[in-house]
Order: C-alpha cells, then sequence, then structure tokens
C-alpha cells in the first residue's frame, strides 16, 4: 500500500498511500455499474451503453468519485492499522493524483487519540467510603415488601379519613374555564400524600361514598404551567370509592409466601446479607470514583475537541433513546425543560469530558502494565452477554461480530487497569470529626 506518515502535529496526523492501477480499475468497474443505468447515450438504452464509451464522452473523470470513495472504503482501515493510528474523528480525504497507469495516491487528514503521561496510579490513599447498613434498613425492607402484598379492603361505612386510598373523579376549572390535565376518572388517591397541590386532599377527608362537592385550591406560584402559576381554581369532585390497606402480619407464613425461606428470621438474615452486598459494592464504587479522579489528576494529556464531542453524541444518543420511548421527542422533552437540544448538549458536557480523560488514563495503564486478556476470558465474557438474551455462550461467539469483539475486549482491558489500581490503593479509615469537647480538652 505504500502507506506513510507525511506529518505529525499534536493529535492531527496528515498520511498517504498508494492504491495501484488493478484497485483503480476495479474502483471504476463498481463505479461504471453503479451509474450505467443514469447515463444516456444517443443510440442506446439507459444501462446498456458501454462503458469505454462514456468514457470517451463524457471522459473517465465521470467514475473518479465513486472510483474513489469505493477504494477508500476497502483500504482506509487497512492503513490506519498498517500505521498504527488510534483514529477518532472522520478522515478528511484529498486524492490529488489520478492516473490510469499509475492508479490512485490519497492523502488524508484525521484527528488521533493524544499522548497520555501518567502520574501515580499505584498506591494512592483513599478514606474507606461507609459500607455499613443502617439499623432500621431490614425493618424497612420487610415494609416494603408487606406494601407490595397489601390486599385492599373496600370501606363503606364511614367517610374518608386520612391515610385512606380514595378513588375519585374530578374536573378542574379556573375562571370557569377547563384546563389541560385538570380531568380525571377513578383516579386513585392516597390522602395525606400531597401529591396534589394545597389542601386538595384535606377538602376530601370527611366525605362518605357518592358526595359531590366542590375542592377549592390555589396553584403555587411557581407551578411547572405557566398560565396556572398563582391562579385559583376550583374542582367539581365526586368520591367514588374509599379503601383501605390491610397489611400481612410479618411472621413465618408471611416470609414463606414473598421467599424461598421457611420463617421469618432466615427471610430477615437474608434481607441483610444483600442489604450488607449492595452496601459493600456501593463504598467500592465510591472509593474506586474517587481513585479515578485521582489517576486522571496525576496524568498529563492534550484531549482533542473532537473525542468529547464524540462522547455527548453517545450520551445525547442514549438520551434520546430514553425519551423517545416514553413517547416524547427530544425537541418537546427540551421545552418541557425549557431548554434547547443545544442546551441540553451543554448539560452533558462535564460528564463527557471526566469519561473521556479517564478511559484514556485507563487505556494508558493497560498499555503500560502490558495488561491481557486471553481468548477463554472473552469468549467466557461474551457468553454471559449471551444469557441476557437467552441464547447460549456457543451460539453468541458464533455470532458476535469481530468488531463488536474488540469493543468487548477493549472494556474488560479497562476494567482490569481499574482493578489493578484499587488493588494497589492504601485504603485510610476517615477522618474523624472533631467534637466540640475534644476541642475544648485540646485548648
Amino acid at each position: 500500500m505504500n502507506a506513510k506518515v507525511i506529518s505529525k502535529e499534536k493529535n492531527t496526523v496528515k498520511f498517504s498511500f498508494q492504491a495501484d492501477a488493478a484497485q483503480l480499475e476495479e474502483g471504476m468497474q463498481y463505479a461504471y455499474k453503479k451509474n450505467k443505468n443514469s447515463i444516456s447515450l444517443p443510440g442506446f438504452r439507459k444501462g446498456k451503453a458501454p462503458r469505454k464509451l462514456i468514457e470517451s464522452e463524457f471522459g473517465p473523470e465521470v467514475f473518479y468519485d465513486d472510483a474513489v470513495n469505493y477504494i477508500l472504503n476497502q483500504e482506509y482501515e487497512k492503513t490506519i492499522e498498517e500505521l498504527g493510528l488510534d483514529v477518532v474523528s472522520r478522515p478528511e480525504v484529498d486524492a490529488p493524483a489520478i492516473d490510469k497507469n499509475e492508479g490512485v495516491t490519497f492523502e488524508v487528514t484525521v484527528t488521533v487519540k493524544p499522548e497520555v503521561t501518567l502520574g501515580q496510579y499505584k498506591g494512592l490513599e483513599v478514606e474507606k467510603a461507609d459500607d455499613s447498613v443502617a439499623p432500621d434498613a431490614v425493618e424497612n425492607e420487610l415494609k416494603q415488601v408487606q406494601q407490595k402484598n397489601a390486599r385492599m379492603i373496600d370501606v363503606t361505612d364511614r367517610a374518608a379519613q386520612e391515610g385512606d386510598i380514595v378513588k375519585i373523579s374530578y374536573l378542574g376549572t379556573v375562571d370557569g374555564v377547563a384546563f389541560e390535565g385538570g380531568q380525571a376518572d377513578n383516579y386513585a388517591l392516597t390522602l395525606g400524600s400531597h401529591t396534589f397541590i394545597d389542601t386538595f386532599e384535606d377538602q376530601i377527608v370527611g366525605h362518605q361514598i357518592g358526595d359531590k362537592f366542590d375542592v377549592n385550591v390555589t396553584f403555587p406560584a411557581e407551578y411547572h404551567a405557566e398560565e396556572l402559576k398563582g391562579k385559583a381554581a376550583v374542582f367539581a369532585v365526586e368520591l367514588k370509592a374509599i379503601q383501605v390497606q390491610e397489611l400481612p402480619e410479618l411472621n413465618d407464613e408471611f416470609a414463606q409466601d414473598v421467599s424461598e425461606f421457611d420463617t421469618l428470621e432466615e427471610y430477615k438474615k437474608s434481607i441483610e446479607a444483600k442489604l450488607k452486598e449492595a452496601a459493600e459494592k456501593r463504598a467500592q464504587q465510591i472509593q474506586g470514583d474517587k481513585l479515578l479522579d485521582m489517576i486522571v489528576e496525576n496524568a498529563t494529556m492534550d484531549v482533542p475537541e473532537v473525542m468529547y464531542e464524540n462522547r455527548i453524541d453517545q450520551l445525547m444518543h442514549d438520551f434520546e433513546s430514553n425519551v423517545t420511548r416514553q413517547g416524547l421527542t427530544l425537541e418537546a422533552y427540551c421545552g418541557y425543560l425549557g431548554t434547547d437540544v443545544q442546551g441540553l448538549r451543554n448539560t452533558f458536557r462535564p460528564t463527557a469530558e471526566k469519561s473521556v480523560r479517564a478511559r484514556l488514563v485507563l487505556e494508558q495503564i493497560v498499555k503500560e502494565e502490558h495488561i491481557e486478556v486471553s481468548e477463554e476470558e472473552l469468549n467466557e465474557e461474551i457468553g454471559k452477554i449471551g444469557e441476557g438474551y437467552g441464547l447460549s455462550a456457543e451460539k453468541m461467539i458464533e455470532i458476535f461480530r469481530p468488531e463488536d469483539r474488540k469493543m468487548v475486549k477493549e472494556d474488560m482491558l479497562v476494567q482490569k487497569a481499574v482493578k489493578l489500581v484499587e488493588d494497589n490503593a492504601i485504603y485510610v479509615e476517615p477522618k474523624k470529626e472533631e467534637t466540640k469537647e475534644e476541642a475544648k480538652t485540646e485548648e
């Protein structure tokens, strides 16, 4: 390919490579087949004119653009791999010399990943994060399970009171005019939950099933709907049902119903173990984030802007996918937040910068520590991915594309670098806050 680097300035690299006459001919033939149906020559139906006649009439240049793009698609990835370039931008391509007998010379300008100079990444001191479980955590978890398994009991012999779940129909008006979002039928509302504005829920207390009555409220001055801010409103309400939750009793029978355990005590111990495991993972994440911040702070690099923009593009794409699943467009969501798409992009920038810099540092650690991932490790990880899709490890490995294998391997290498940093860190007890009594004693 005769590939060579012409120049390198910071993170911008210009290189050239040569495609020979045979490759140019292959590209020209591709371009002819692609375009022949749109070219007309006297005496020939569309698509039937020979290539030589077309080139004689219009010049061979008529096929150059498509021929060059064809060759570029065939050879670009091979060339940057041959030159060892880690490209992070779209290529800017020029083909200044095209000759039927000599071939074509490409000149390409790209942005590459920056050089990273590591600072200290081993033996870093980090405070231990709290991995304790709150004393009431197990009881709170049990209460949540109780709530999920509660029975709803209809109440017909008394008025609504705080704590009840009522079903209501309502129509809200401001100055006698109904407004958007102010109407519902059979809406379930827990009295005392403060779900609704002002004293709405308080005014339902004391009413019986079947009662029809007005609820008078005032929207907050900071309400999200501009046309309702600070406005007085009247809701015509009908109370249709009153219910209370009946919680199951916490005993061995309850444990058997909601878990695989025979006794409540065993169930409690399993909850405690899961909460402890979650707390330890949370603490490890906090410690890991602090260590990552330190190794990035200790490193030196000149990150090209395109890497930040690429990362923001990824974050925006993920965010838009989530918004779309909720039935909204990105523009509509931005309007709801009082911003535009560019404003939303700006909010992602700090996250993007941190993410890019951390990844670059970890990749450099991989290089300097000669960290590797074996084929066995990679296949095992791909098999785990397959489990998430209900596929066997063998099937997932079979259908996994080479580019996807490469991405998974890179992620695994980075995770190994993270583990290396964590394994070599020094974990110290957090500094104890000095009490007033201790301060007086020192004085």
